[in-house]
């Protein structure tokens, strides 16, 4: 049986650990990393989930996942700030993240997160992490700037803009770019449809070939974020990694969703966005 690693957390009775991951092994190596600090931990398998055991007990930290289907961490958070608000309690949370995608750790800070550790979880510095956001010191210090911030606007996600829309409008022009995107969501569609049912039938090759297609597109029109989705589901796929690949996916889908939610009020106007 393994001893605890030394570790020198400071709040009196802290509470559990809440670990926030759809991934079963990505738990299950969190919960034994956390074992190993001497620590309670108690898991969620997705946002909602964890919003709900907040709203029932009090925990010293929360690992949150941040890419994760229904709901994902960063609206997670926004949630449990909002309930921490009635409460008057305040939860350090650090963002968790296997894609080290642009922007993200802005995301986190918008959302209420305070800190942010990548994957695979470095257990020498998960160990710093959680020994600095366990101090009473710190803890309170963070809970009064969030109501200072609070008192001047609402929490709400930081959303980056998906795509330069201003830029492509000035070089199409207005009715010529309404005109590309209708083609591109058309085809990114059908393609998407596709990939879903090639990762039913487990098919790398087919889905790899789709996902390079939808990503060369993606990104003739500037879209990164769905493009880099799409690479990291084709890296997915090239190693047989399923599970990463069915959650990338999920993923992309909801970047793509998000993508024509921005560009379709733009372009449905009649008049450009740019005067020229």
């Amino acid at each position: 049986m393994f001893q605890p690693d030394e570790a020198s957390f400071s709040r009196e009775d802290p509470g559990p650990v809440l670990l926030v991951d759809d991934n079963a092994t990505n738990r299950k190596v969190g919960l034994i990393l956390l074992e190993r600090l001497g620590l309670q931990c108690e898991m969620a398998t997705n946002g909602k989930e964890a919003v709900a055991e907040v709203s029932q007990r009090k925990f010293s930290v929360i690992l949150m996942d941040c890419h994760m289907p229904e709901m994902d961490g960063f609206e997670a958070t926004v949630a449990i700030r909002k309930l921490e608000e009635l409460s008057g309690h305040y939860t350090p949370i650090i963002a968790v993240t296997a894609l080290a995608m642009g922007g993200d750790r802005e995301r986190c800070i918008a959302a209420g997160m305070d800190d942010y550790i990548s994957k695979p979880i470095d257990k020498d510095l998960l160990r710093i992490k959680l020994n600095h956001w366990m101090r009473t010191d710190v803890v309170f210090k963070s809970l009064k700037l969030a109501r200072k911030l609070r008192s001047h606007s609402e929490l709400t996600l930081l959303e980056p803009a998906p795509i330069q829309i201003d830029e492509l409008e000035e070089f199409y022009g207005h009715e010529a770019l309404a005109e590309i995107f209708s083609v591109f969501y058309g085809n990114t569609e059908d393609m998407l449809g596709r990939i879903a049912f090639y990762l039913k039938e487990r098919n790398s090759r087919a889905v790899a070939g789709l996902a390079h297609e939808v990503k060369a597109s993606s990104a003739s029109l500037g879209a990164k974020q769905v493009a880099r989705y799409c690479l990291y589901l084709e890296q997915a796929v090239g190693q047989q990694d399923w599970v990463e690949a069915d959650e990338t996916f999920a993923m992309l889908q909801k970047s793509f969703a998000y993508l024509k939610h921005f560009v379709d009020p733009i372009l449905n106007t009649e008049e450009p966005a740019l005067e020229h």
